[in-house]
């Protein structure tokens, strides 16, 4: 079997690479998409990390999956270009072979993709967690400054309203119906579809030929409401396992493949290499948008493997044409 300095050395380092670079460009756009967040004056600056963890934690996952693939239709296009994948067929060294000498980096590929998708499906499973740091960041915020105080919650939309001599309370919308809302402390579900209140009042505004009317009470669980977002399909364990396996078999046809075709050129490769973790997310992100029953996301891989075949079959006409 050929050295792993040969393939899997060169790999990982790539991987690394790119992985980096595919980080940092999505940890600015998410930094840019909530900004504006953060411009309006209500908004206290501590509620960042909670929001940051966010971005954080998805970037990681979408950059620990895109990159494996391209970085192995790398190392093996660089092999062809070379002229050691020559080498190493003519000595009966199979595609496969080359591949699976990159065993350790494939190994090290397969448990950071599962190590980056446990770490934000943890909070994609249970998008509650964050809105409820969200509510005692800014519930902190709100109490710390001199009152009369208010700290907004983005995403929520509402706010905590700190008046000298009274308990702090949070304000808004109220979520079923029409008027607003004051209580003394809120809860919101892992799911977010309800909400359990503490020293609940409601206004509900007049209209015509109504008067208005307001309603109390100490402690109220509220269910069915609309969500603000979406929990994923997948619990933790079984999110992890599909992008890990997904990352890893993508790798190593994207690898195979280069090698198989004779890929010398480093944009053809980075083509393939991108074509099935991309076609793999979209499928994976188009699932995340509706309820979806677990099978449905053996779709992910296809999509991918089959978005690999698809490359393969069109670098090998250009390079027939050429």
């Amino acid at each position: 079997m050929p050295s792993a300095r040969l393939f899997a050395a060169p790999a990982a380092r790539l991987a690394a690479a790119i992985a980096a670079g595919i980080l940092t460009v999505s940890l600015i756009a998410g930094v840019v998409r909530v900004l504006p967040l953060f411009l309006a004056s209500g908004v206290p600056l501590r509620l960042a990390p909670v929001l940051a963890r966010g971005i954080a934690g998805v970037s990681l996952e979408t950059a620990l999956f895109l990159a494996p693939p391209i970085a192995w239709a790398l190392a093996a296009s660089r092999l062809v270009d070379r002229g050691e994948a020559r080498a190493l067929f003519a000595v009966g060294v199979r595609p496969l072979r080359v591949i699976a000498s990159g065993w350790p980096a494939t190994l090290a590929v397969a448990a950071a993709a599962a190590l980056a998708a446990a770490v934000w499906g943890r909070q994609a499973s249970a998008p509650g967690r964050a809105l409820r740091d969200l509510l005692a960041e800014a519930r902190t915020a709100c109490t710390s400054a001199p009152p009369p105080a208010a700290a907004d919650v983005p995403l929520l939309g509402v706010s905590w309203v700190c008046l000298a001599g009274e308990p702090p309370r949070v304000i808004g919308q109220a979520p079923v119906g029409a008027g607003a809302f004051a209580a003394t402390a809120i809860v919101v579900s892992d799911d977010l579809r309800s909400l359990d209140a503490t020293d609940l009042e409601i206004l509900v505004p007049a209209v015509e030929g109504r008067p208005e009317a307001r309603i109390h009470a100490a402690a109220a669980s509220i269910r069915g409401i609309a969500p603000v977002g979406r929990a994923s399909n997948l619990a933790v364990v079984p999110r992890a396992l599909l992008l890990a396996v997904s990352a890893t078999a993508l790798s190593a046809v994207a690898g195979g493949l280069a090698l198989a075709l004779g890929i010398r050129s480093r944009a053809t490769a980075f083509a393939l290499g991108a074509a099935g973790p991309a076609a793999a997310l979209l499928v994976f992100s188009a699932l995340e948008r509706a309820p979806s029953p677990a099978a449905a996301y053996l779709g992910v891989p296809a999509a991918g493997l089959a978005a690999l075949l698809a490359a393969a079959a069109f670098a090998r006409r250009l390079g027939r044409a050429a």
